[in-house]
């Protein structure tokens, strides 16, 4: 069994990760930020990995304590370029697409066929009804709920 890895956090850093757990951006943060609390407060890697919506494997555990340990607060967000690729960018593809949509609003089906054919991409109806509503800021009242 290896030792446990606990990080050495100032009072000041203490208080930020526990504003970051409460006031986080985004579930990641507020939950990255609880992982390296848990830590500081004694609790081994295995413990932490247990709990309920927590990451499973106890390497990821001590990942996010190192990356908070080099880089601070900023460690504990994503870093550029991961997750999904967009398909439509937003400046490129705004206008081509606004036109497309505006010429054949009853059918967005065969818009959605055109766009495709025009920007050489592949895509579904739900893609192109997120992009088209990130273009207007439109959101509905199920997606508020």
């Amino acid at each position: 069994m290896g030792k446990k890895r606990i990080p050495a956090l100032s009072q000041a850093q203490t208080k930020e990760l526990e504003d970051a757990c409460r006031n986080g951006k985004s579930r990641v943060i507020r939950q990255r930020a609880r992982i390296i609390l848990l830590k500081n407060q004694g609790h081994s890697s295995k413990y932490t990995s247990s709990l309920k919506g927590y990451p499973k494997h106890e390497g990821s555990i001590n990942g996010w304590v190192g990356r908070y340990e080099a880089l601070g607060m900023g460690g504990l967000s994503n870093r550029k370029g991961q997750g999904r690729k967009t398909i439509l960018d937003k400046e490129a593809h705004q206008e081509k697409a606004k036109q497309i949509v505006k010429s054949e609003r009853q059918r967005l089906d065969y818009a959605k066929s055109l766009i495709e054919k025009d920007l050489d991409v592949r895509m579904s109806k739900k893609t192109l009804t997120h992009f088209l509503k990130t273009l207007t800021g439109f959101t509905s009242a199920s997606e508020k709920a």
